[in-house]
């Protein structure tokens, strides 16, 4: 690999390291954003989950991922049913199933960043197109109310490492230096 590949490969980790860095960003602003106690303990609970079976590569785990991921998900619904039993404020249950859910489509789009199969690059963009829509449709009046910028800067800084990501491998692959499996 040339100077141009190891160019577009720095670009493209770097691209990794922006959306780790907008993870982590917007994990903060949520965990402010859900003020309740449960709340927190449900994103707690689903990113503590999505890192034991994504990342963790036991072989209990690398053996039963599917199975160990549908016990996780029907754990996560009961726990949010749970919390929907104890909720008052419906609209405010509403919020935090979205940023769960987009949360989890974003820790998916880091998993993914890095990887050279086509399925899994399909999961990438599909997983950050669905972060980015629950997180300007469901935090935008939120965003417009506070008036601070600061709630939105992790959608700003994921979307930029998206792109660096999204640039680097579609160069990559134009002069010929990455193929998919």
């Amino acid at each position: 690999m040339g100077i141009v590949g190891k160019k577009l490969s720095i670009l493209r980790f770097l691209g990794w390291f922006i959306i780790l860095g907008g993870l982590i960003y917007t994990l903060i602003v949520d965990f402010f954003y859900l003020s309740h106690p449960f709340y927190i303990l449900g994103l707690i609970l689903v990113i503590s989950l999505t890192l034991i079976i994504l990342k963790l590569p036991y072989d209990l785990i690398e053996d039963n991922r599917l199975l160990l991921g549908i016990i996780s998900l029907i754990f996560i619904i009961i726990f949010n049913a749970v919390i929907l039993i104890f909720t008052v404020d419906q609209d405010y249950f509403l919020r935090y199933l979205t940023v769960i859910i987009s949360d989890f489509a974003l820790f998916i789009t880091l998993h993914f960043t890095l990887s050279i199969k086509q399925k899994e690059k399909i999961i990438f963009i599909i997983a950050f197109v669905i972060y980015l829509i629950l997180s300007i449709t469901f935090k935008l009046d939120f965003l417009i109310g506070q008036i601070n910028i600061g709630n939105s800067i992790p959608i700003i800084i994921s979307t930029m490492g998206f792109f660096c990501n999204f640039i680097a491998e579609t160069s990559m692959r134009k002069k010929g230096l990455m193929k998919y499996i």
